[in-house]
Order: structure tokens, then sequence, then C-alpha cells
């Protein structure tokens, strides 16, 4: 009969192959009854005798396993004495004597012994074997090198490194470091920070890779069970707005997204409708997009203005920020697209080729190049000099987007098919049927979901792994106008959409509930954008209004320093250029009951 003891799955008394035998699991009363007894006496491995141990609960972990990874963490973050008393204590060791020689072996540089020991430390086939020594010479080359004995490095490299890989690339990086002058300039060249930094350190977690984890447990392997455990945990929130502390006590869990009425930040600038906004991939910038004819740039730091943009000859309907955040690009009803430099407002470069209104424009990754899509049924990639560098024709495009990765194009046509395009190629792949005109679309940054807005009412979210319909988001008002859509919320986990009542509306992408309904402009909320980077929805209004609608997860504590800091932020002095139209900021303070976005 088991006690309440047992804090370890057994089999015939054994954990792990080695006998944890209760010495005794019960107690005999005089009168025969047997008692559980609490304080267990139970054989350590290693030890002479046995000792009392009293354990709280049962676990279905193998107990060597746990305290192995306790030994490695304490280790890890230097309890030396709690660590030696733990081994003491449960009789069992984070490594054997040949593994702990064989880590002491690297971290000493001690690689003869090292290499020696690497057919008998429990690497199972040839080839990581192999994989192992080429990790070992590489890292004597590069103590060769940094002692400045060239000579042996050289050898190094011609005998032994280049009988280890057929990779040519990396053997002709490895030779370049033989011409670096200094070991200064070899560390900065090879990314390497030296024999007396954390290299030795690295060869041997890159070694354990090769190992058997029952014999050397794998680098940090109880903060790698945490990450993928918080990590599972956040996956599955479908709420998220903020970044939050990792909290080891609770399981993750986000309260419902709010965006507090009462710290809504309102801009003023454009003297007509706005029609588009996006934040700068850096955060520190908002662009908008006017039927005013211009674009400007917003500080996010304090939203002064930082650039009016004017040079288009009519209404500008959307803009692209470059990756770095140092250029945009703007579309107009003129037929071009512009090229501005952010830090000098500059028009760098018209590009011209279209023959009707150019409704979408994207920047493809780091590539330089920019793609753009009009009425004109044509969908084109530029240069930065304004040469087309490829054209396909398509169906008139109301709206167009690409995945992060430039892998795929998807095209929203001026009746109901979202057409989609192998990017890299510019090749038709399929057509997915919408059931109303497409006013506009979004992608997820995984490229897995698209939302189209439809011209008769309603919101669709399409799953492209299955190229089905998932989803309908109802509740807004849509007419014959372009109203653009947005994900939104770390991970893409909600979706916004504006209203022609001037509203502003917030789902969960996964269950489809409405989360907040935002009311702050006057008129048609046009487009909306949401940056990770700050947590906040810009909404773009024909009111010729901003608003910024700072997200949080209803936590009274973080919206009444928000609330402090918003007030500050609006009783700031902010700086305005005589030559830009005044910036006006204001954070509307309104009754307690309306302070909160609305939940359905």
């Amino acid at each position: 009969m088991e006690g309440n003891g047992a804090s370890a799955s057994t089999t015939n008394g054994n954990v792990a192959g080695v006998s944890l035998r209760s010495a005794t699991s019960a107690t005999a009363t005089e009168g025969g009854s047997m008692e559980d007894s609490t304080n267990q006496l139970w054989r350590y491995p290693g030890s002479r005798k046995e000792a009392p141990r009293q354990c709280l609960r049962q676990s279905h972990f193998d107990e060597e396993q746990v305290v192995r990874l306790m030994l490695q963490e304490l280790r890890d973050r230097g309890f030396t004495d709690s660590y030696k008393l733990l081994q003491s204590e449960s009789g069992f060791t984070l490594e054997d004597e040949p593994v702990a020689r064989f880590r002491s072996n690297i971290l000493s540089g001690k690689w003869p012994e090292v290499e020696s020991a690497l057919s008998s430390i429990g690497i199972d086939t040839q080839e990581h074997v192999t994989a192992a020594q080429f990790i070992i010479k590489q890292q004597q080359f590069l103590e060769q090198l940094e002692a400045r004995q060239l000579k042996q490095a050289l050898l190094i490299l011609q005998n032994e490194l280049i009988m280890l890989t057929s990779d040519v690339t990396q053997l002709h990086r490895l030779s370049s470091l033989l011409m670096c002058p200094t070991s200064a300039d070899l560390r900065t060249a090879a990314e390497w920070d030296g024999r007396e930094g954390r290299s030795r350190l690295l060869v041997l977690e890159a070694l354990q890779r090769y190992i058997s984890p029952g014999k050397m447990v794998p680098a940090h392997r109880m903060e790698t069970l945490f990450v993928q455990a918080m990590t599972r945990q956040r996956a599955s929130c479908n709420q998220h707005v903020r970044d939050v502390d990792d909290n080891l006590y609770a399981d993750h869990a986000c309260p419902l997204p709010v965006f507090p009425k009462d710290l809504r930040i309102v801009l003023k600038g454009h003297r007509d409708e706005v029609w588009y906004v996006a934040f700068s991939p850096d955060g520190r910038y908002l662009g908008s997009t006017s039927s005013d004819k211009t674009c400007i740039i917003w500080s996010t730091k304090d939203y002064s203005i930082v650039q009016r943009l004017e040079g288009h000859e009519l209404e500008v309907a959307c803009l692209a920020w470059s990756p770095d955040s140092k250029q945009i690009v703007s579309t107009s009803s003129d037929r071009t697209l512009r090229l501005w430099d952010v830090e000098t407002g500059e028009s760098l470069r018209v590009f011209t080729g279209h023959d009707e209104t150019v409704t979408a424009c994207k920047w493809l990754g780091d590539s330089g190049k920019i793609l753009s899509g009009s009425l004109d049924r044509k969908v084109i990639i530029w240069n930065k000099k304004g040469e087309i560098v490829k054209q396909v024709t398509t169906p008139r495009v109301h709206d167009l987007v690409i995945s992060s990765d430039c892998s795929l194009l998807l095209v929203a046509d001026d009746q109901n098919s979202i057409h989609v395009y192998d990017l890299t190629t510019l090749t038709f792949l399929y057509t997915l049927e919408e059931t109303a005109i497409i006013m506009s679309l979004a992608l997820s940054s995984d490229a897995r979901y698209c939302l189209a807005v439809l011209k008769t009412g309603g919101m669709n979210m399409w799953d492209l792994t299955s190229r089905t319909r998932v989803r309908e988001f109802k509740g807004h008002a849509q007419g014959k106008y372009v109203i653009r859509c947005a994900f939104a919320g770390l991970d893409d986990r909600l979706v916004a959409l504006g209203s022609e009542d001037g509203s502003l509306f917030v789902w969960s992408r996964d269950t489809g509930r409405r989360l907040a309904h935002l009311e702050g402009h006057d008129s048609r909320v046009n487009a909306c954008a949401w940056s990770s980077k700050l947590a906040v929805l810009a909404s773009a209004s024909d009111d010729n209004s901003i608003c910024i609608w700072p997200a949080y997860h209803g936590a009274p504590g973080n919206i009444q320093k928000a609330k402090s800091v918003s007030q500050l932020l609006s009783a700031s002095s902010l700086p305005h250029s005589p030559s830009l139209a005044r910036s006006s900021l204001a954070a509307d303070a309104l009754d307690d009951d309306k302070s909160m976005s609305s939940e359905v």
C-alpha cells in the first residue's frame, strides 16, 4: 500500500530505473489497523540510510527528471549552496562524472580531452559526431586567431575543418578571418566575443543538441518549459491589446479590452475629409491622407504635425510606409503615386503609369520596390526611381493587400471577387467569391485570415488555408463609400471597422463578439489603423479629424495612470511651424458612465 508520500509515478517501485522503495508506507497500530504516515521513509539513490520526507502531493512527473531540472536552474542562477544541498538531500545528480568532466573541459578549453570524449558521451550517429567535431574545431580556430597564432589557425583550417564540412561558403568565411589585423577586428568580423566571453558556453550549448537529453539536460530546460507554457496560453487568448509581463503565479488571462472615451485624443490638421491612416513600423509616426490633396505626418510622441506633404493635384487615397519608417508613398485620384522623405518632407519622385485613380499601394518588404493597384485594371511593381519593373492586367482594383513575406497578393475587384496571386511571379492562383461588391480588404500578419467589407453591409472573414468564409461581423452601417477595415490587438486577435454613422466597432476575431462601440466622430469613419507598439487605435473621419483611442485591459490602476498621462499631454503646448496648419489636440472629458467603450 502506498502512502501519501509518493510524489513520482512509479513502476514496481522504481522511478527512471532507480529504486525509490518506501521503507515503510504505513504504521501498524496496536489494534492491528494501518494508519497512513505523512512522514515517509525513502531510501535516496546513493544514500546509505533512510531519511524522513513529507510529500504534500502526488505527481505524475518523473521525480528524477524534476529534481535534475531544479538542480540545473539552481546552478544556472548561482545558488551553489542550495544546489549542493539538493543533490545531497535527493541523492540525484545533475550530471554523472564523465558528463561533468566533459563540461569542465569545454569551459576550460581542453580541446583534445573534449574530442576524445565525443565517442563515449552519448552522441548517437557519426553524422552528429562530425557536426560536433566541426563546432569544436571552429572554436579552436577562432581562439588561435585571437591569440595571433596564425600558423596554428591555418593548419586547423586546412587539415581539419575542411574535412568536416562541405559548406564552401562557411569555409570561405572562416578563411577570410585570417585577414583580420587585430583580435578586436576578428571578434567583430566573426560576431564572436572571444575565449574570455561566452563563446565556450555557447559551444557547450551547441554540442548539447547532439547529446542525449537524459545524459546531459538541455540548456535552460526549465526556462524553455516556462516559455512554451506562456506562449501556448497567450496563443489561446483572443483579446490581447497590450503586452503584459509574464506571471508564473497564475495562468495568462486578459480582461476584456476597453478603449476609454475620456482618453480619446482628437487630431485636427486636415481641411477636408480624412480618408486613410497608417502608423509607421517603428511606431514614431502616424500618416494620414485627405481629400484636401495632402498627407500629414504626425509625431506619436505628442501628436504634433511633423510634415504636411503637398503636391498631389487631387484627393489622396492612401499611403504606405517603407519598412525603415523613413519614407512613404501616397496614391491619388490624379493617377499618380508620390514618394516622400519623412524627415525633410521632400517629394522625391512622381510615379506615372496609371490611367485612372490609384486606389491602393504597398511597400514590398525591404526590396525597395512598391506595388500599386488602380481602377485602370493594372497592378504595377515600381522601383524607387519610378520605373515600372513589372505589370499585370487585373480586374478593376478596389483594394489590394499583400502578405508580410511578400508571397501573396489579394485583389478586390469592383464586383464580388477576391483574386489571389503568387506575388513573386504575379501569376493567378484562385478566386474567392463574395455575395456583394467588396469595398476594402485586410490581411492578418500571418496571411491566414482576410477581411472583406461588403457594400451591402457586413464584413466577412475568410480562412485562406481552407479557402472558406469562417465569420461574419455585423453592427456597422455601410453605404456606397469606401470604409477600410483593419486587424488590431497583439497577434491580430481583434478586428476594427468604421461606420457611416461616425462610430468605430471592435470585435473579437476568433469569437465574433463585439467588444467595443466607439463614438467620437461627427461623420463617417473612413479608415482605422492599429499600432501594437503603442497599443492604440486610430480612426479617420469625414469630419476632418483623426481620433486616437488608447486600448487597455480594464485594470482600473492602468486606466487611472493613463488618464494622468493624457491630461498632461493635453495641457502641454505643442510645437507648431508657422507654415503648417495648426494641430489641435484635445482629450474630451465625458461623463463617467460614458468613459468606457460599450460592450455587447
